[in-house]
């Protein structure tokens, strides 16, 4: 994650993270007055002086209550800063995913993409919302130790020394601990992609029968993760019990002295008790040093693979000019596109005028599509609409301005009205649109109307139409249409047809086709055929058969 991101992001919470500091500071100063109360009633208690006891043991009540409480607002405080946390380098990471480019996000799978969104984010902000308790905890340690020094030099000294070996001990192993936590994180990965596979491809496991290749490979996948978190979960149980089991020792050998000094007179009964109740403090101390040496661990893990999606992230600064009375006019200047050595674009160069129909076919048509909706840059050259370079529109105008429908639109597993309402929050003007497409009737026969979730419960043509009634809602100037003609039925191809030829009055149209039907259509201002990333042809269908002998044969053999 950039330094500077997160900087903005802990700043952002200054005040969450003070509070929760107030409420550790207090309930840590609680956790250590308790024992001291306790080491005074047994003094007490041991000289006979019950009266003074009662009113000891009221105070101790007290102090208890009052534990209790913080230790409640403690709590709430963590959560209300981690949530809050969470919530911020979830958008944080939302933002970064939809300023990178399409290839960018190639390099993750599903499964990886899901894991840093989810628990990678989460383990950030675990480990910056316990910081704080832990720094607290610090101060209780320190304290700790200048107690026992306070009451007994050898007592401290030993304490100190065993304490200072430990931390050696924990933060020794812990390079080993990370390493084994990144296996175990790739693993996970692994893991789950194959679980969202077989989901999502649960028809051909069906049909082909073949379930029980499918357990052996997950039976693998499972095995190798099982022995990755077992190795890392052991690791960490060991270092955790041999870290405490030092501190046993050292707690014998302290109780052993304070005897010896209680015996010669130089130590009280009580004050051995804080010597218990210390070293117990002390040993919940090293269980949570063992969770800030995992907690860093899992940290630094977490952010080696944010930073993989933070990577090529472009941040798009807020542009506040007004684009949206533009003519719609397109311009590509040499746009070389694609892998270098054999590229989608090379050096391609073509203009379409506004408010027309424009048919671009041959191989890496969409790759037109991917640059103007900014899905991935250009390596050379310039994209112009009405004579400004698009990369000087911000997201927001360049979503205005633009407006598309590709080859398999994807919608969200929720109602077709929380679909249309992401474009339009007037409910009215979803439905007055969805009356032009002729769709509302048919909406509203469906078993929930306008609720009815989109996925699975309503036919392709009609999926095709509320992809269009999105780009009616959002009025942009330009329309891109992906190949979708050979996914509808007759009826609805001609519909469709029928209404680009309206919408051209007034929108600039690029279709991706190489339908022929559609290539030489009377309304179809120009033609544009690519191959091997240059244009072989461009300008009127009729033009181009009569003039262009190698566009003429061409898009014979591809229609």
């Amino acid at each position: 994650m950039v330094k500077d991101d997160n900087k903005k992001i802990l700043l952002s919470h200054k005040g969450k993270f003070i509070i929760k500091f107030i409420v550790s500071i207090i309930l840590n100063i609680l956790v250590l007055i308790i024992p001291l109360y306790y080491s005074k009633l047994i003094d007490i208690l041991s000289i006979g002086n019950f009266s003074i006891a009662y009113n000891i043991i009221i105070t101790f009540g007290l102090f208890l209550l009052l534990y209790r409480t913080f230790e409640y607002f403690n709590q709430k405080a963590y959560f209300w800063l981690y949530l809050s946390l969470y919530k911020s380098y979830m958008n944080l990471g939302l933002s970064k995913t939809y300023n990178n480019s399409l290839y960018s996000l190639s390099r993750f799978s599903l499964s990886e993409f899901s894991n840093i969104m989810s628990e990678d984010f989460e383990m950030v902000s675990e480990y910056y919302s316990t910081l704080v308790i832990r720094i607290v905890e610090i101060l209780e340690f320190i304290y700790i130790i200048i107690y026992f020094f306070f009451i007994n030099g050898v007592i401290g000294l030993i304490t100190l020394v065993s304490s200072l070996f430990i931390i050696f001990l924990l933060f020794y192993f812990n390079k080993s601990i990370v390493k084994v936590n990144t296996e175990r994180k790739r693993r996970n990965d692994n893991r789950i992609s194959l679980f969202q596979e077989i989901f999502l491809s649960i028809k051909t496991i069906k049909g082909f029968n073949i379930i029980n290749s499918i357990k052996k490979r997950l039976n693998i996948l499972v095995d190798d993760y099982i022995k990755w978190h077992t190795k890392l979960n052991m690791n960490r149980f060991g270092v955790r019990e041999i870290s405490l089991g030092i501190v046993d020792i050292f707690k014998v050998i302290s109780l052993f002295i304070g005897i010896k000094l209680i015996i010669n007179g130089n130590m009280t009964i009580g004050t051995i008790t804080i010597i218990y109740s210390y070293y117990g403090k002390l040993s919940e101390l090293f269980i949570s040093i063992i969770t800030l040496s995992e907690s860093i661990n899992n940290k630094d893990v977490s952010l080696s693979r944010i930073n993989k999606l933070f990577q090529y992230a472009k941040n798009h600064n807020p542009d506040e000019s007004n684009y949206n009375d533009i003519n719609g006019i397109i311009v590509f200047n040499s746009v070389l596109y694609g892998n270098k050595m054999k590229p989608y674009l090379n050096e391609v160069s073509f203009s379409i005028s506004s408010n027309s129909l424009t048919v671009i076919s041959g191989d890496y048509s969409t790759s037109i599509f991917d640059l103007l909706l900014g899905y991935n840059r250009i390596h050379r050259g310039t994209i112009l609409i009405d004579d400004i370079n698009i990369d000087l529109y911000s997201r927001d105008n360049t979503s205005n301005i633009i407006s598309f429908i590709m080859e398999y639109p994807s919608f969200f597993n929720t109602s077709i009205r929380d679909n249309l309402l992401l474009f339009d929050n007037n409910f009215e003007n979803i439905i007055n649109v969805c009356k032009y497409l002729d769709i509302h009737d048919e909406i509203m026969k469906l078993d929930n109307g306008y609720e009815t979730i989109i996925e699975n419960n309503i036919s392709m043509d009609l999926k095709y139409l509320l992809a269009f009634a999105r780009i009616l809602l959002r009025k942009s100037k330009i329309i891109l249409i992906g190949n979708i003609f050979d996914h509808i039925s007759r009826g609805l191809y001609n519909k469709i047809i029928k209404m680009i030829s309206e919408l051209r009055e007034e929108h600039t149209i690029i279709i991706t086709s190489n339908d022929r039907n559609i290539i030489k259509n009377k309304n179809v201002d120009k033609s544009i055929l690519l191959l091997n990333g240059v244009i072989v042809g461009d300008g009127k269908y009729n033009e181009l058969m009569l003039n262009n002998k190698e566009y003429a044969d061409l898009i014979k053999k591809i229609c």
